[in-house]
């Protein structure tokens, strides 16, 4: 029955344009780019954070430079694609596993912090 489902689920629309969001974001040789100079960043102002004696204007110069490459990265159409098309498949998925969880429970999973009012969810 796994197996049928996940050959299922690979034919849903969401699928597809997950894969593709995802080559076209791994093919993306100036996203890749400036994702590897974050994380280069992101060492470099964790090691800078480290030293015994801090050089502040360094930090803030390497935060200017992590901050700017973020948005960078979050403005670029693959990446955007990407997280787009990662919610609506990790949204199918939740949508598939309440499923199952609600034959195999008779209930449906509640997905929420417990804050009740305005949500008709529970019933």
């Amino acid at each position: 029955m796994a197996g049928s489902l996940g050959r299922l689920i690979r034919e849903d629309e969401r699928y597809a344009k997950l894969t593709a969001a995802q080559n076209a974001y791994r093919e993306d040789e100036e996203l890749n780019r400036l994702i590897a100079e974050y994380n280069a960043q992101q060492t470099a102002l964790s090691a800078a954070y480290a030293e015994k004696d801090r050089d502040n204007d360094a930090i803030r110069s390497i935060d200017a430079r992590i901050n700017t490459l973020y948005m960078e990265i979050t403005e670029n159409e693959n990446y955007k694609n990407y997280v787009e098309a990662k919610e609506l498949f990790d949204a199918l998925i939740s949508e598939v596993n309440d499923e199952i969880m609600f034959n195999i429970t008779g209930e449906y999973p509640h997905h929420c912090g417990g804050e009740c009012s305005g949500c008709s969810g529970c019933g």
